[in-house]
């Protein structure tokens, strides 16, 4: 699972920053955690967008329209140039939260809608594009669930090392699996923070397996990356152990993704015997999640 090289430098580490959750209907249900955004500012523009934070997701991209409608009124701030036989925007600048970033070259991954500039409802937030595991590529990175709180920071604080259990995390490809025990078993569980409001997402035949005796699955139309797709909820009974931090599996869902990879890391990821699938936020609601990704460990930590 290779990633295109990391063209991001980071600076201004060890500030928390609020991250915001947007909502979905499924049916007569609302999820208040669909989906997980952190606010970006970009240079000499005096306004702030949002883009998705999303660890499934190797590089952070950009939406071509939503750059063109930038360009179109601010006067080319961001450049869009071929680089590498590729239509990119060269020499970013931004703030993500309260972090510095610079970029060689952003990806564009989807077209997107224009900036409708006339919409002043104070709910409507204007999305860019997607943050990736690229930003916590070489820097400790903390969630603070309980207080929607990110911080990248260039060191974990003691109050964080001491007394907590880390375990090792793998991150091939900048796809972050987590080591943990599920049922009292081995599992390798994908974290992919775009898949937010999902416990743990698996291929249908374990899907079967966990699902609790006499349940019924729901069926519910989502959108992956534009594309339309079936995502199937069943009732679970189930206990996760992240080091000494348990987690109750209430749900697990099974997507029918139209290309397969998915499907295809989240075998992958059993290989050796290990239950293999994704997991997103929703586990993780009112905890701590330590990724320190420059030693391969991590930790979950009961808030205060």
């Amino acid at each position: 699972m290779n990633a295109e090289p990391n063209r991001l430098t980071v600076s201004n580490l060890g500030e928390p920053f609020s991250f915001m959750w947007t909502s979905h209907d499924y049916g007569e249900r609302t999820e208040p955690h669909s989906a997980m955004f952190v606010p970006v500012r970009i240079t000499d523009i005096d306004q702030t967008f949002y883009m998705q934070f999303d660890t499934g997701a190797p590089s952070t991209v950009l939406y071509y329209n939503k750059v063109k409608s930038i360009n179109e009124k601010y006067g080319d701030i961001l450049r869009i140039d071929t680089v590498d036989n590729r239509v990119r925007v060269r020499d970013v600048s931004l703030n993500i939260g309260t972090v510095h970033v610079k970029a060689s070259s952003m990806d564009f991954r989807g077209m997107s809608n224009a900036i409708d500039w006339s919409n002043t409802d104070s709910s409507s937030i204007i999305v860019l594009g997607t943050v990736g595991s690229d930003f916590m590529e070489n820097n400790p990175l903390i969630i603070d669930y309980k207080n929607n709180h990110i911080t990248l920071t260039s060191s974990i604080p003691d109050s964080l090392q001491a007394g907590s259990d880390y375990l090792p995390f793998t991150f091939d490809g900048r796809k972050i699996f987590l080591s943990a025990e599920l049922n009292g078993e081995p599992a390798s569980l994908w974290f992919d923070s775009g898949s937010s409001d999902n416990e743990l997402i698996v291929e249908e035949k374990t899907f079967l397996k966990l699902a609790k005796p006499g349940a019924e699955r729901e069926t519910y139309k989502i959108n992956s990356w534009g594309t339309k797709i079936n995502k199937h909820v069943i009732e679970s009974e189930g206990t996760f152990r992240f080091g000494d931090t348990t987690v109750p599996l209430t749900k697990v869902s099974n997507f029918e993704w139209p290309n397969k990879l998915q499907a295809f890391i989240l075998k992958a990821s059993n290989i050796g015997g290990d239950l293999g699938g994704m997991t997103g936020n929703k586990l993780f609601i009112g905890k701590t999640l330590v990724l320190d990704a420059p030693n391969l460990r991590y930790a979950l930590i009961q808030s205060d």
